[in-house]
C-alpha cells in the first residue's frame, strides 16, 4: 500500500472510533458533513442584517440596506475602511468566543477561523494580516493571543502572509469591559506602536470581538500613521 493509501486507511480507521463532532456542542457530526459546527450552533449564529453601517458595521433599526454612515464614522471617522464580521456578539455565537478566549479551548480556532475567512469578500486583495496584540501580563495568563490563532486560519486559506510582530501594545491598561466608549478610546491612548515598518500595503487586522471599536480603531490609525495604503477590519463578533 502506497502512502497515500496507507494515510487514507488510518483516516478512515480514526474517523470510525473518533467520529468528527461539533467543537463548541461535541455532537456528531452526520456522514459527510462540512460545516464548521453542526446546524443546531450554527442556527444561534445571528448574521448582521443588510442594514448596517457600511464603514463600521453597526447594525441600523432599518430593514433595508444603506450607503450612509452612522453617527460615530461620520463624527468621527476611523482609519479603517471596513469592517467585515460573522455576526452579533450574542447567544451562540457569544458562547463560542468566550470558550475560546477565556476556558482555554484553541480548537476552536479552525472552525471561527474558518467562518472569518467566509465573511471576507472573496475578491479583497490584501498584503498583510496582522492580529490585534494582547498586552503581556494578559499574554502570560491566557497563553495565547485568540486574534494570531485566526489570523493564521484566515490567512492560511487565502495565502497570505502574517506578521505578528508589526503591531506592539507597549502600555498595560485596564480591561475595556465596562467602560464607556470615551473611556474606551482614553484607555487606549498611546497603547499602540509600529515595529515594523510598513508602505503602502493593504492590512486586515484581525481581532475576536468589536464592541465600541476603540481598539481597531487605535490599531488602525497607528497603521495608517506608520504607512499603510489601507486597513481592513475582520472580527468574529460584533455589538450592536
Amino acid at each position: 500500500m502506497e502512502g497515500a493509501g496507507i494515510k487514507y486507511f488510518l483516516l478512515q480507521i480514526l474517523k470510525t472510533f473518533f467520529p468528527p463532532a461539533c467543537p463548541l456542542c461535541s455532537c456528531t457530526f452526520p456522514k459527510n458533513y462540512s460545516a464548521p459546527f453542526c446546524e443546531s450552533c450554527l442556527a444561534g449564529f445571528n448574521p448582521l442584517p443588510e442594514a448596517k453601517c457600511p464603514r463600521c458595521s453597526l447594525p441600523f433599526s432599518g430593514i433595508s440596506n444603506s450607503s450612509h454612515l452612522c453617527g460615530r464614522c461620520i463624527k468621527q471617522p476611523p482609519a479603517y475602511t471596513r469592517v467585515y464580521a460573522v455576526g452579533f456578539y450574542d447567544q451562540s455565537l457569544r458562547h463560542a468566543i468566550h470558550q475560546f478566549k477565556f476556558n482555554g479551548k484553541v480548537g476552536l480556532d479552525w472552525s471561527l477561523g474558518t467562518l472569518l475567512e467566509q465573511a471576507i469578500d472573496s475578491d479583497l486583495n490584501i498584503d498583510l494580516v496582522v492580529p490585534v496584540p494582547l498586552q503581556r501580563n494578559r499574554l502570560q495568563q491566557r497563553s495565547y493571543n485568540q486574534a494570531l490563532l485566526l489570523a493564521r486560519k484566515v490567512a492560511r486559506i487565502r495565502k497570505w502572509p502574517v506578521v505578528n510582530d508589526l503591531l506592539l501594545k507597549i502600555r498595560e491598561t485596564e480591561s475595556q469591559q465596562g467602560l464607556s466608549a470615551k473611556e474606551r478610546v482614553k484607555n487606549l491612548q498611546g497603547s499602540f506602536t509600529l515595529q515594523k515598518t510598513i508602505s503602502e500595503q493593504k492590512i486586515l487586522l484581525i481581532d475576536d470581538v468589536m464592541t465600541t471599536g476603540a481598539t481597531v480603531a487605535a490599531c488602525s490609525r497607528v497603521l495608517i500613521e506608520g504607512g499603510a495604503a489601507q486597513v481592513y477590519v475582520a472580527v468574529i463578533g460584533r455589538a450592536a
